[in-house]
């Protein structure tokens, strides 16, 4: 009778060792997955800051070769207008009045007749210049560039200073034209002044 509970004891214990190593077994597997989850979410995350600093970078790149560009325009532009020749001036010589010299009568040339009154044709006056919508930025003294966008100085944007010179992203609506609105693709509207 001993010998059959030290038996059944034995097989007990077994049993509940079998039990105690399957319960550990699962706790480290749980803990295992739980790493895991934890190790790709810090991957994940890593990875969506590096393309954010990406795009940034690649914004202000964009930004900067503008703003390059803008310059390089700017600069263009100051080359390319005609600088002002100073014309040779002539010397006068003295003149002398001939009036009496040559003898004859003394008869005194009569004074010259005062001129004509001009006749000026009255202009129509000029058409009223269109103004710029309230809320949208004009451009001045713009142009079309051949990809589609526009170079001008700003005025009137809370984004730039005005006077700024800049260049739109590429049109996508309107009509490029002094006194109209143009739309760019990006949604931002421009009034070409």
């Amino acid at each position: 009778l001993e010998a059959a509970q030290a038996k059944k004891a034995a097989q007990e214990e077994a049993r509940q060792a079998a039990e105690a190593r399957k319960q550990a077994q699962l706790e480290a597997a749980q803990a295992k997955k739980a790493a895991q989850e934890e190790a790709r979410q810090a991957a994940l995350a890593e990875k969506q800051r590096i393309a954010e600093e990406k795009k940034q970078a690649q914004l202000e790149a964009k930004k900067k070769a503008e703003e390059a560009k803008a310059a390089r325009a700017a600069k263009a532009k100051l080359a390319s207008k005609p600088k002002a020749e100073a014309a040779p001036v002539k010397s006068r010589s003295p003149t002398i009045s001939l009036f009496g010299l040559g003898g004859g009568d003394d008869k005194v040339a009569p004074a010259p007749a005062p001129p004509a009154p001009k006749v000026t044709k009255k202009q129509p006056p000029a058409p009223a210049k269109k103004q710029a919508p309230r809320g949208v930025p004009t451009l001045s003294g713009w142009k079309l560039n051949g990809d589609g966008s526009i170079s001008g100085s700003i005025s009137g944007s809370p984004s730039f200073r005005d006077g700024e010179r800049i260049t739109t992203s590429q049109i996508a609506n309107g009509r490029i034209e002094s006194g109209s609105v143009v739309k760019t693709g990006s949604g931002s509207q421009y009034f070409l002044g």
